[in-house]
C-alpha cells in the first residue's frame, strides 16, 4: 500500500477517518492525500468576478483546515487538493487520478428513516478500489 486517499468535510467522522488512515499509513509507510469536495453552488467556471471570489474564499478556508489537517497527521508524508463537483463522482475520479490504494472515509450508519445512503456508502458500494469506512 502507497497511497490512501481521505475525503474530508472537516467533522469529527472525517477527523476519526484521518487517524485511523494515519495508523494504517504508518504501518505501510504509505502517503495520506486529503481530499475535500466543494459542492457546486453556481458555475465554478463563470468569468463572473462575485463568482470567482466566492469560491476563491472557499478554498483558501478550506485549504487552512487542510493544512491544519496534515500537522496532525505529522510524521506522515501527506497531500492534499481541493475540488469543486459532486463529492461522490469527484472522490472516485481523484482515487483514480491518483492510483489510490485505499479510500477511507468517515460514515454514519443508515437508518431506516434516511430519505438516502450519503457520500460514505456511495463511494463504498460503487468504487473499484477498496473503501474503509469509520464509523
Amino acid at each position: 500500500m502507497k497511497t490512501i486517499l481521505v475525503g474530508t468535510d472537516f467533522n469529527e467522522g472525517s477527523k476519526k477517518a484521518m487517524m485511523a488512515a494515519r495508523e494504517l499509513a504508518q504501518s505501510f509507510d504509505a502517503t495520506v492525500h486529503l481530499l475535500h469536495v466543494l459542492e457546486p453552488v453556481d458555475d465554478p467556471d463563470s468569468d463572473d468576478p462575485e463568482t470567482q471570489d466566492f469560491y476563491a474564499k472557499l478554498k483558501a478556508k478550506s485549504q487552512a483546515n487542510l493544512d491544519s489537517a496534515v500537522r496532525e497527521l505529522s510524521p506522515i508524508e501527506a497531500q492534499t487538493s481541493i475540488r469543486v463537483g459532486h463529492r461522490h463522482p469527484t472522490l472516485l475520479k481523484v482515487a483514480e487520478e491518483i492510483d489510490a490504494d485505499l479510500i477511507v472515509l468517515g460514515s454514519n450508519p443508515i437508518s431506516a428513516e434516511a430519505q438516502r445512503i450519503g457520500t460514505s456508502h456511495r463511494v463504498a458500494v460503487t468504487s473499484s478500489r477498496p473503501v474503509l469506512l469509520v464509523p
